[in-house]
């Protein structure tokens, strides 16, 4: 079971994670059993609109800001090498565009992350960019495929354990999430964390989310900050996001609150509100330390899904801004 214990910033460790060799990711499959063998976008986020006292979300990072990450394998990640490059670009285009129109800890409609994924998909199995032959190509693309049509499955009971029973799955997510610098993550332009926040609020359809002690939320201190920093999001305030993600780190530990899932999303608000993107990334480097601490397995990373806080996609948004 996930450590959802009180966790401090004493217990957040220096970034260890190194990708390694990335080539092709395990062969997966695909809801109704077809098989997939799995091998920059700028200007995705908030809708065309910037929170307030916030850096606008298209930023340009400077490489020579980020974490060190192997150049070729971005560029495979990133899926701007190789003969269907170009196709692949295509498709990425059509999978980061269904967000756009939606604020990413809101719901999108089931058909239309069905018919987002159809649509690229019919797009790359036209230029024969998805065979036997191309097993070791656009692994990262190939993942994000799969990761929307569990998203936009219609049995959404299968989303329940989906990582648990599904070490294929898993494995390749979790390496993105806990080992792969997060600002590199970004730079590759696929849209992992936009998706796991949409499995997140699938899940909160169906009503399969955490029981309010798992979340912190038996407290009145994290019920106040939760109302707070839901305020703050509908109004695009990431002063106020701010604010209050600042005021409920320094005073739960006292109170006894603190737990992991709220704290991490405390640290995804301050993250997604800072004006500066070399501490916007320090913060970010913390929580990604953090989320190791806590999330190691495919049932963690289910249960971490199933919070009723909106961390995915404020996660999501404070990432993409180096996209």
């Amino acid at each position: 079971q996930m450590g959802l214990g009180q966790m401090g910033g004493s217990q957040m460790g220096q970034m260890g994670g190194q990708m390694g060799g990335f080539g092709g990711l395990p062969g997966m499959g695909l809801p109704g059993g077809q098989q997939l063998n799995a091998g920059g976008q700028p200007g995705f986020g908030m809708p065309g609109q910037q929170f307030q006292g916030q850096a606008s979300m298209g930023t340009p990072f400077q490489q020579s800001q980020a974490p060190e990450a192997d150049e070729r394998t971005l560029e495979d990640l990133a899926c701007t090498v190789g003969p269907h490059r170009e196709i692949w670009s295509v498709a990425k285009q059509i999978f980061r565009n269904v967000f756009q129109e939606t604020l990413p800890w809101q719901p999108i409609p089931r058909e239309q992350l069905s018919m987002t994924m159809e649509s690229a998909l019919q797009l790359i199995k036209s230029a024969n960019a998805m065979t036997p032959q191309t097993a070791e190509e656009c692994g990262l693309g190939k993942l994000t495929i799969q990761l929307f049509s569990f998203a936009s499955i219609e049995e959404p009971q299968v989303l329940l354990q989906l990582f648990s029973g599904f070490e294929q799955l898993a494995s390749p997510v979790l390496t993105m999430l806990l080992d792969m610098p997060w600002a590199a993550l970004s730079q590759t332009g696929w849209p992992l964390l936009a998706l796991l926040a949409q499995i997140n609020q699938r899940k909160a359809q169906l009503g399969a989310l955490n029981d309010e002690r798992v979340d912190g939320l038996d407290s009145p201190i994290a019920r106040q900050f939760q109302a707070q920093l839901m305020a703050a999001l509908a109004a695009r305030d990431g002063g106020a996001a701010q604010e209050a993600a600042t005021a409920y780190l320094s005073t739960s530990p006292q109170s006894g609150s603190e737990t992991a899932l709220a704290s991490l999303t405390a640290l995804a608000a301050q993250a997604l509100a800072s004006p500066d993107p070399q501490e916007r990334l320090q913060i970010l480097d913390i929580l990604q330390q953090a989320l190791k601490q806590v999330v190691g397995s495919g049932p963690e990373l289910d249960l971490a899904l199933s919070t009723r806080w909106p961390l995915w996609g404020v996660l999501h948004v404070a990432m993409d801004a180096f996209g």
